[in-house]
């Protein structure tokens, strides 16, 4: 919109007041998303420091899991990709604010390192911490990176332990 009316040789205005409200909100969703997710975080250790290991009644695979540095890895990637989206947000509407003629907008350096910079740091991490290679174990059968074999034709959906029944009960007949 602001595009348009600018090769229109008109006010941009609307469509600048319009990516400013959508900046701002996605910085008002992020600061939320960081506090409910610092409250889980709280009353998850909160409850461990209460009630000790019982508090994770979890299989052994999940307690493995949740102690490895895979896991661990991958909240802080969580973490720092969250912090850098915010501060490219934050920066974002700082910039924006000032208008397409502003000091920031025309600052090329602040622009690399708080764009550009922030976004490779966040998707580096959450690529280098990704899921599927760390957390093999538990994607077993869920039809995940982490099976190591592709599903037959027809398997697809059929639970392991589905299979093992259906194996004893043709070994019976």
């Amino acid at each position: 919109m602001a595009s348009i009316a600018s090769h229109n040789e008109e006010s941009t205005k609307t469509g600048d007041n319009i990516m400013l409200a959508g900046l701002s909100f996605q910085v008002v969703t992020l600061v939320v998303f960081m506090a409910v997710s610092i409250d889980f975080a709280l009353n998850v250790l909160r409850r461990h420091r209460r009630l000790g290991a019982a508090a994770f009644d979890q299989s052994e695979a999940a307690r493995t899991l949740r102690n490895s540095f895979g896991f661990k890895g991958l909240l802080g990637a969580l973490t720092l990709a969250t912090v850098c989206i915010f501060w490219r947000s934050v920066y974002r509407v700082a910039e924006l604010s000032e208008g397409w003629s502003g000091p920031l907008m025309s600052r090329q350096d602040l622009f690399i390192g708080f764009e550009g910079v922030m976004i490779i740091v966040a998707c580096l991490v959450l690529n280098v911490f990704h899921p599927s290679i760390f957390f093999k174990e538990m994607m077993d059968g869920a039809g995940g990176l982490g099976g190591g074999k592709k599903a037959k034709k027809g398997e697809a959906g059929i639970s392991s332990a589905e299979k093992s029944t259906a194996a004893s009960e043709t070994d019976l007949a």
